[in-house]
């Protein structure tokens, strides 16, 4: 058959069109589609040990987690070194937030004393969660229902009292250097490496007053086993009515410690992203506003960016109190 230049085009155009179909109906590679954080369990490295303040808050932060988002979430205590330990942790794995720190204001001391051997640019501060005053606390049995009864027996016995808290050279430690300023008496101070030791301490008699938070006593503040002499918010608390603060006592002191979240400097923008809408969940649950309440916490949520320049703050204000007390260079 013979096969004229007409119909030869016609055939090649539509061997042409049939191919086209025929590749079409195979499946091409396409770009793999990203990744969503977590794919794998999440560690929340909490730098103090188990049962403290600090402690309790990581773990319904990890509970909640689980509930509000279904990540799969582990609590890794990592107590020491003024918090040095839990910071090493993190910065020792890789920056893609599956590792993330559980900790408290007193970062800035520690770094300040050059005790946690980073600064503040090798972290993303993520959230500030929680905050709390910290008080001056004694057994029921003490002979001190007042922060003036404390301040009169310190002046006429320099040091005769055992006064001890979290960490040395922390938050607590400076509300007492803040207090003895005011009052004009001068004190030792017995550190501790996690919060919860400081009650043992005080309940076993080891120490005769504590500057702490009252939610590290929380049971024994509430059954009234401990009796809080003052406190350091502005006004009285919501949930401490019949605690004075130290102002109204006569003592200008205020402060708070915060708690909270970071992870490495490096952590991708939509990794940090993720985290930060899981905790807006979490934030956002009637679980979280009932342990809230529970636990005597305000509730700061300060979001990267206020988070950083507060910690920046924190850090500049502290040094007086480090180097007065031999603390810092």
């Amino acid at each position: 058959m013979t096969i004229n230049r007409r119909t030869f085009g016609s055939r090649m155009a539509g061997a042409a069109l049939g191919l086209a179909l025929a590749l079409s109906s195979v499946a091409l590679p396409t770009p793999a589609m990203a990744a969503v954080f977590p794919e794998k369990s999440v560690t929340l490295v909490v730098w103090a040990g188990a049962g403290g303040a600090l402690d309790t808050y990581g773990r319904k932060l990890a509970e909640l987690l689980e509930k509000e988002s279904g990540w799969s979430v582990k609590v890794d205590n990592r107590p020491g070194g003024s918090g040095a330990v839990g910071v090493s942790q993190i910065m020792t794995q890789p920056a893609d937030g599956y590792n993330i720190l559980v900790f408290t204001g007193t970062l800035t001391f520690g770094i300040a004393q050059g005790l946690i051997p980073f600064e503040l640019k090798d972290f993303r501060m993520l959230r500030a969660m929680q905050s709390e005053p910290s008080s001056l606390a004694v057994l029921s049995d003490s002979p001190f229902n007042t922060v003036d009864d404390f301040v009169k027996y310190m002046k006429e016995n320099p040091s005769g009292q055992k006064v001890g808290g979290h960490a040395p050279g922390g938050f607590h430690q400076y509300m007492l250097y803040q207090l003895m300023k005011s009052g004009g008496f001068e004190s030792g101070w017995i550190p501790h490496d996690a919060s919860g030791k400081v009650t043992l301490a005080l309940l076993g008699k080891h120490i005769d007053a504590a500057m702490m938070t009252p939610s590290t006593g929380l049971a024994q503040v509430k059954n009234g086993d401990i009796r809080l002499l003052g406190i350091s918010t502005e006004t009285r608390s919501e949930f401490l009515p019949d605690t004075p603060t130290f102002k109204e006592q006569g003592y200008d002191i205020e402060g708070a410690v915060w708690r909270g979240i970071a992870v490495k400097a490096g952590t991708p923008d939509d990794v940090v992203d993720s985290i930060q809408a899981a905790v807006d969940k979490v934030t956002a649950s009637a679980d979280w506003k009932k342990f809230q309440t529970e636990q005597f916490q305000d509730s700061p949520d300060w979001k990267e960016e206020d988070f950083t320049k507060r910690a920046a703050s924190d850090l500049a204000n502290q040094l007086e109190f480090l180097k007065a007390n031999g603390l810092a260079q």
